[in-house]
């Protein structure tokens, strides 16, 4: 496989409200606004339905309203990442005048993040990470297992996106800090899963800091596409 350079794009999208929402309802209705646009092209539609890594992943609504709710009528805006240029040029074509029953999209512009050297990066939505006993983490696994886990899921992006085949002996992080108390709740689908907010302190090697920039635009465990961990980030 090339190796192929990554570069992370940011595509900011603003959209009007057709009705009244709730956070939880919001952090499933932006994944289905892009899905809506996928699904319009044959080539994306399969790619859509494809069980793989896609590459992208969305956040939430914002500003976000002091009572939760995002009013009827009112512009807000969303971010999508994703490493993949073409997929940036369609959703670019397609975002504004976009509409579901839900919001329509008024315009959308682009960016490149720089790659700097960076200090952390930190989840703005839960982090996701599925278990072959199909329960909540802590019930099954060590925070190690965990830890390990969640490295497994950044070496194959790695591989998938880079073509590189990472060594796995360097660390990604030099200490990864919980930042939340107890469970925050995931909408997915018609269930909501256990999810949690981590910081992670990158390490300083190469390979560390490219897996994060990587990490921009694929998130971290699972469900990136759904809205799953889309991360912040502060340069060293």
């Amino acid at each position: 496989m090339q190796n192929k350079k990554l570069i992370v794009y940011e595509i900011i999208t603003k959209v009007f409200l057709f009705e009244e929402l709730t956070a939880k309802r919001a952090s499933t209705s932006i994944p289905y606004f892009v899905d809506s646009i996928l699904i319009k092209d044959i080539t994306y539609k399969e790619f859509h339905g494809e069980n793989k890594l896609k590459g992208y992943t969305t956040d939430l609504l914002y500003p976000m309203e002091k009572d939760g709710l995002y009013k009827k009528h009112q512009v807000y805006a969303f971010r999508i990442r994703t490493l993949d240029q073409k997929l940036v040029e369609y959703l670019l074509e397609n975002l504004s005048n976009h509409s579901t029953k839900e919001m329509k999209g008024l315009v959308a512009e682009i960016r490149m993040i720089r790659k700097g050297l960076f200090e952390k990066l930190y989840t703005i939505t839960p982090v996701i990470v599925k278990t072959q006993e199909h329960c909540y983490w802590k019930e099954c696994l060590s925070i190690e297992e965990y830890e390990e886990q969640l490295k497994k899921n950044l070496w194959k992006k790695y591989r998938n996106f880079t073509g590189k085949e990472p060594d796995e002996s360097l660390p990604i992080w030099d200490s990864l800090v919980f930042k939340n108390q107890g469970v925050i709740p995931f909408p997915y689908k018609n269930i909501t899963l256990p999810g949690d907010k981590l910081e992670l302190f990158i390490s300083n090697n190469e390979q560390a800091q490219d897996i994060a920039y990587m990490m921009l635009a694929t998130g971290l465990g699972d469900l990136n596409s759904r809205g799953a961990s889309f991360m912040g980030y502060r340069y060293l």
